[in-house]
């Protein structure tokens, strides 16, 4: 083998492994890290904005809803099946540890003291089937969450 070709056998090595990477699906790879902050920036940020107030007319703003919806079973399994959550690319107790930082940090609201922090469990069991229609599902939500009376 000759000096000049074996950084050229080194470097197809290189572009096989990396080859491979780009078959893997977005999905599969993990983003979470210790820092549910963090992990609102790399998976929500994008559409939510940093404060969660959302786009209007197109990414709703969630500071008024998160404890709203926190606060009801059915609300609770929304929050979760959203697309954009229940397809992020963390696992369930790292997406159970971002909600609960949502409800505590982006909130309108202060959650109530009788808030019950999302489990690991209760995200995986909910996130295995994303939610489809999103919009008429989170406005009627929003309707019952808002009759019930305060601090549930």
């Amino acid at each position: 083998m000759t000096e000049c070709s074996r950084p050229a056998a080194a470097n197809v090595g290189s572009l096989v492994c990396l080859s491979a990477l780009c078959l893997v699906p977005m999905g599969l790879l993990p983003t979470a890290t210790a820092d549910p902050r963090t992990d609102y920036m790399l998976d929500c940020m994008g559409c939510h904005r940093a404060n969660g107030a959302g786009v209007p007319g197109k990414v709703p703003d969630m500071r008024s809803s998160l404890v709203l919806l926190s606060g009801t079973p059915e609300g609770r399994r929304y929050l979760v099946e959203v697309p954009g959550v229940a397809q992020a690319p963390l696992s369930s107790a790292a997406l159970a540890h971002l909600l609960n930082w949502m409800v505590h940090h982006l909130s309108a609201a202060a959650a109530p003291r009788s808030f019950r922090r999302f489990t690991e469990e209760e995200v995986a069991a909910y996130r295995k089937i994303p939610l489809v229609d999103v919009i008429d599902v989170r406005r009627r939500l929003l309707a019952a969450a808002a009759k019930q009376p305060a601090g549930r």
